[in-house]
């Protein structure tokens, strides 16, 4: 009788699905999903409960490591802002977050994605200032699109990224 418990406690822990506790993507996602669509109506796909690379999250796409490598939501007509969040995406490659509304800041968490190569912000309402640190991403190899954009900064510190990353 004893072989009961321990089989429901099996099955339990076995079948259940996992937690954001558990995942720092996952929890980094759902940051990054209520700062992009604060009213939840466009990443509806995006849950605690699913796995990211399980082809559930809508523009979400991983590596063979199984690490969110590409977050692709274009046009989606998002409203929000970007989350400093995004910076716990380690693995991350491609940010493409063209053709929406969002607002704000661009983070300069966004600088830690240490493999980030396409950066595509362009046709948003983003304001504020580029942060210094995206000038030095060596990664940031394709582009850094912000043309339509209403971003003000200081020439002097992005030098090197207009000659080397930006285009406008």
């Amino acid at each position: 009788m004893e072989s009961v418990p321990l089989l429901l406690l099996l099955s339990l822990l076995l079948h259940h699905p996992r937690t954001v506790q558990g995942n720092a993507e996952l929890r980094a996602l759902m940051e990054v999903k209520a700062a992009l669509d604060p009213e939840g109506r466009i990443l509806a796909s995006w849950t605690s409960e699913e796995d990211p690379c399980r082809e559930d999250f809508e523009g979400v796409a991983c590596n063979e490591q199984g690490k969110v490598a590409n977050i692709s939501l274009q046009g989606k007509g998002l409203s929000g802002f970007i989350s400093p969040a995004v910076a716990e995406l380690r693995c991350l490659s491609g940010l493409y977050l063209h053709y929406n509304a969002l607002r704000g800041d661009i983070p300069r968490e966004i600088s830690k994605l240490t493999d980030l190569s396409d950066l595509y912000l362009n046709v948003n309402n983003l304001s504020g200032r580029i942060p210094v640190e995206i000038g030095k991403m060596a990664s940031l190899q394709v582009r850094l699109n912000i043309s339509n954009a209403t971003l003000h900064f200081l020439l002097s510190h992005f030098i090197e990224l207009l000659l080397k990353h930006l285009s406008v």
